[in-house]
């Protein structure tokens, strides 16, 4: 897979983590986010860009912060309990 948009299995598991983290509905700083799963400002920032460009969350307009959209946090709330 030479798809710009595939991810290899450990970044899958990070950005799973970041979901995680978000998954309170509340804004988080992309600091405390990378410090948190202890990820580098390069990967904190292609996990961001990546979750923003499918629209699993906001990003607030300094892009220091963000919050996952409710609906994505609604399903994956419906997709636990399944």
């Amino acid at each position: 897979m030479d798809n710009e948009h595939s991810l290899d299995l450990p970044m899958a598991f990070k950005i799973a983590g970041v979901l995680e983290i978000l998954n309170d509905g509340k804004w988080h700083t992309l600091e405390g986010i990378r410090r948190e799963m202890n990820l580098n400002k390069n990967q904190i920032q292609q996990i961001a860009g990546f979750l923003e460009e499918y629209e699993f969350v906001a990003i607030d307009e300094t892009k220091k912060k963000m919050r996952i959209e409710e609906a994505v946090r609604r399903f994956l709330a419906q997709e636990a309990t399944s």
